[in-house]
């Protein structure tokens, strides 16, 4: 009997491994993602309201509103990678996590580098119009994957919404406004509040 007590609670104790350390990954992963909806949430409607000529194309407000959000974002990420690298290890489950939206982040990288690169030699820069395309596909993946693993249907809509994004943008290549436009509001209601959902709750959880 006493065996067989020792045996559940290792079992217990093995599947308490596999899925623990997930707040903590909520919450780097949240914070992240609060940051970047909202700065590049509010670079796309800065965007979009050069677009109907309300601001500067071009000169300082111009290279302000391309620039700052991306400088503040980096260092919102510098104080989140250092914060979560002083945090206990965590379980499998939330490594595999980490690295399903790492990995999207990395990519996004290297796509951004293929469309600059191609726009410029080609002298093609509507072929830069697809890499936020492709970002919202990579969302998309990540979310569907965080639904699986944690198994809450909100994050399934989340995943839904970016597919549903990417499928709009690519439906908008020929319209910049309104592809800005959806661009700001996907990060608004897609990156910035699921990111402060899953951020505070890992807070309080």
């Amino acid at each position: 009997m006493d065996a067989n007590m020792d045996s559940a609670r290792d079992d217990l104790a093995y599947m308490r491994s596999l899925v623990g350390g997930t707040e903590r990954m909520q919450k780097t992963i949240g914070e992240a993602f609060f940051w970047a909806g909202l700065l590049y949430g509010g670079q796309c409607l800065l965007h979009w309201l050069q677009t109907l000529g309300l601001l500067p194309s071009e000169g300082l407000i111009a290279l302000a509103i391309v620039a700052v959000p991306t400088i503040i974002f980096v260092g919102f990420l510098v104080v989140i990678v250092m914060k979560d690298a002083k945090a206990p290890p965590s379980g499998p489950a939330s490594r595999a996590l980490g690295a399903v939206f790492q990995g999207a982040g990395i990519a996004n990288l290297a796509m951004a580098f293929v469309f600059g690169y191609g726009s410029a030699v080609y002298e093609a820069p509507g072929l830069w119009l697809y890499h936020p395309v492709v970002v919202c596909m990579f969302q998309g993946v990540a979310w569907y994957v965080a639904f699986n693993v944690l198994r809450k249907r909100w994050l399934g809509f989340v995943a839904a919404g970016w597919f549903a994004t990417t499928i709009a943008l690519g439906m908008l290549m020929s319209n910049t406004s309104a592809f800005v436009l959806v661009l700001a509001i996907a990060l608004s209601v897609l990156m910035m509040i699921p990111g402060w959902i899953i951020w505070r709750g890992a807070k309080t959880g």
